[in-house]
């Protein structure tokens, strides 16, 4: 066996050091975190038993030798005992540039602390400051260390770190799929910030534990059994623990008590195959009753993030709720590796392009992979794509402001507020006088002088002379010499709108106009006089709308006797004819409900139990569902040719009610031939309908036809199939 290479005067350090050297066979490697570990000890803030905890998180996350030399040397470097000159002919210089890296994210703690700062921006502004990406996961790792040792603070900083790592860091983890720091991140912020909630939950959790434990075994041991027996190759097969903070966010969200939450007793089983998820699933379903409600199917029906598992709760023995998990070892890994980006499942009111959503998991697997070793070069590849259209400025107040790259001082500030932009004279950068061109970096502070009355020049909107990048601020200068003009707009509209209507005999109602105006999303008459003017609104759409108001009868019928004076024949029987089996002849054939199957779209037969064989679309996810579970009973079919007859389908649509609406739309079905069902539609207090008509059609052309002719018909917002 090979030996170990080993680092002279190994027995001046201490045990954690050696067992930490231990994990690197490198030579150099092992004698830079010997030599970080001897030059902090010559400091008057040698390594502790804080370095000793930073040091077990990084070999956890895979560090290299350089990154645990920057966590050796963290503390002096922070107390000034330490510079870049002191480390410049040591052989831990390589650890300068991660420690220099480190005190410029130390700018987003204090932009923290300020109530205006965008917690959002401020994440993806860290990212877009650090010049090394193992920088981030250092700053990280020390944000755990520090909340392990949180009572040696105040109780206004305890408060403050908290905060932090509850808006920004613990977030910051998890999107970068280091859960090992995300959770006890979250947990121990909240134990901070909600210190009874916490101790609330954790002796909930307590007291359960050993009922949980030997519920859960019983559990586990049947449910390993019963699969054995059914044939099912059980890859993995364990209880799920939930972290406090998740408890807690869950019920908060869903304003539940701890009793009543169904995940707190879980098992998760991870199989070979899709085919065997579902088998597993009709094993589970046969052991215990399922809640119907609870059960979601993420394999045919993955999230948007890719995420693939089968989720059922089920009441189990003692009318016990359980939940249980049924995913392949690849879905698992996909899920909880990172490569399935599961935080943008969790930070749902967030939405980032699909461009920064790829570069999050490009830097998820490349953390999970140990690939720390390129460093600095790595992550500038990652930032120039992330972060290639984008650019962080600071104002005074410490407000994190997103702009496009290139963007200039009058672009920031147009967007702290029209009126400053409007009153802009000049700007400071980082304490500077600089023009109003001048490009922004990250992390820049802005500073915008004024004056009193608002002067924008027709110049800033000229994109030669580089005075705006961004659009949203190009539209508000716009918007301000189109307001010059809007009395003399005003005037002109109300002319024109006062000429067409003599011209047609329509007579102005104010109260009318004034309802129209809201309809057109202007505030006032006024101002629909002056979208007139300006262009934006149409003269003759306002004529219409007059008209057909005036017209309307005082004694309008419902909505229901309207419904009932639409002819609703009784739906005929579908012909065998049209379908064409292979290899098989006089079966009882249906078509399914769930797609309805039009010629002349793919289509594929399941032998149902009793009911001959169901007809659904190639597509049809129920479909793919039953030929995962039992691709035995999966026909091979198509249409004849020339294949005729009549087809159930369901249209939806969205309109605004008027008087003869309904009549308009059954004349078009009418002179289509088309017979109608069932119609069901409902109102709200809005004055819109939404309904669906159930149709039989004789092919895809025809749908295609009506459903455009529909769209057509006044006052209808939308039109389309239905799918169940």
């Amino acid at each position: 066996m090979q030996q170990t290479p080993q680092v002279e005067n190994h027995r001046t350090h201490p045990a954690w050091l050696i067992s930490a050297q231990e994990h690197y066979t490198d030579t150099a490697a092992r004698e830079l975190i010997a030599a970080a570990w001897e030059l902090a000890a010559q400091t008057p803030t040698p390594p502790d038993e804080r370095s000793q905890m930073l040091i077990k998180l990084l070999l956890d996350l895979r560090g290299d030798a350089s990154l645990l030399a920057a966590g050796l040397l963290v503390a002096p470097w922070r107390k000034k005992h330490l510079d870049a000159e002191a480390l410049a002919e040591n052989p831990c210089k390589n650890a300068t540039p991660l420690l220099q890296a480190l005190d410029d994210l130390s700018l987003i703690d204090h932009l923290h602390e300020q109530e205006q700062s965008d917690i959002e921006r401020l994440r993806k502004m860290l990212l877009a400051m650090a010049s090394d990406m193992r920088a981030v996961i250092l700053k990280l790792a020390l944000q755990v260390v520090l909340m392990r040792n949180l009572s040696a603070y105040s109780a206004q900083e305890q408060q403050r770190f908290a905060l932090q790592t509850r808006d920004l860091l613990a977030p910051l983890a998890n999107r970068l799929g280091i859960a090992q720091l995300k959770s006890e991140l979250e947990d121990r912020a909240l134990r901070a910030l909600e210190p009874d909630i916490y101790q609330e939950i954790a002796g909930e959790l307590e007291g359960k534990r050993v009922d949980r434990e030997r519920y859960i075994a019983r559990i586990i041991d049947l449910l390993r059994y019963r699969l054995t027996d059914a044939g099912v190759t059980v890859k993995r097969l364990y209880g799920r623990v939930k972290h406090i903070n998740s408890i807690y966010l869950k019920m908060k969200r869903k304003g539940l008590r701890f009793e009543q939450l169904n995940d707190i007793r879980a098992v998760r089983v991870e199989v070979e195959t899709e085919a065997d998820c579902y088998h597993t699933l009709s094993v589970v379903n046969e052991l215990w009753q399922p809640i119907a409600e609870e059960f979601d199917d993420y394999i045919a029906h993955p999230k948007a993030n890719g995420y693939q598992s089968l989720h059922t709760s089920l009441i189990g023995p003692e009318n016990r709720v359980i939940e249980v998990q049924i995913r392949t070892s690849k879905m698992h890994e996909h899920a909880e590796l990172g490569v399935a980006a599961h935080w943008l499942y969790k930070e749902k009111g967030i939405r980032h392009s699909k461009q920064f959503e790829q570069q999050i998991e490009w830097l998820r697997r490349m953390i999970e992979s140990g690939d720390h070793n390129r460093g600095d070069v790595v992550f500038d590849q990652f930032k120039n794509e992330a972060f290639r259209d984008r650019v962080y400025a600071v104002s005074p107040q410490g407000r994190v402001v997103d702009l496009p790259e290139g963007a200039t001082p009058l672009d920031f500030a147009y967007h702290i507020h029209t009126q400053l932009g409007h009153c802009c004279r000049g700007a400071k950068v980082n304490g500077q006088i600089v023009p109003l061109t001048t490009a922004l970096k990250n992390g820049d502070s802005v500073e915008i002088l004024t004056q009193k009355e608002a002067n924008p020049s027709r110049d800033w909107l000229n994109d030669h002379l580089g005075y705006l990048q961004s659009g949203r601020a190009k539209a508000k200068v716009r918007s301000y010499f189109k307001k010059l003009e809007k009395e003399k707009s005003v005037q002109a509209g109300q002319e024109m709108l006062e000429r067409e209507s003599r011209r047609l005999g329509i007579t102005l109602d104010n109260k009318m106009l004034e309802d129209i105006a809201r309809q057109s999303n202007v505030h006032s008459i006024t101002d629909l006089y002056a979208g007139i003017g300006f262009g934006d609104i149409g003269v003759l759409n306002i004529i219409h709308e007059l008209s057909a108001r005036q017209q309307k009868s005082a004694e309008q019928p419902t909505l229901d006797e309207r419904l009932a004076r639409i002819p609703v024949k009784a739906p005929r029987k579908q012909s065998r004819q049209n379908i064409d089996i292979d290899g098989v002849d006089n079966l009882l054939v249906n078509y399914a409900t769930c797609c309805q199957p039009v010629p002349p779209v793919a289509i594929r037969g399941f032998i149902s139990q009793g009911r001959g064989v169901n007809i659904h679309r190639a597509d049809c996810p129920n479909l793919q569902h039953l030929a995962k579970a039992h691709p035995e009973r999966i026909l091979d079919v198509h249409w004849n040719a020339g294949a005729s007859g009549l087809f159930t389908v369901v249209i939806a649509i969205e309109a605004f009610d008027r008087p003869h609406l309904l009549r308009d739309i059954s004349q078009i079905l009418a002179n289509e031939k088309i017979a109608i069902l069932d119609v069901k539609m409902q109102q709200d207090n809005r004055n819109r309908i939404y309904g669906t008509f159930t149709l039989e059609i004789t092919d895809m052309e025809q749908l295609s036809r009506v459903i455009d002719r529909i769209a057509q018909v006044k006052d209808v917002a939308s039109v389309r199939r239905k799918q169940k």
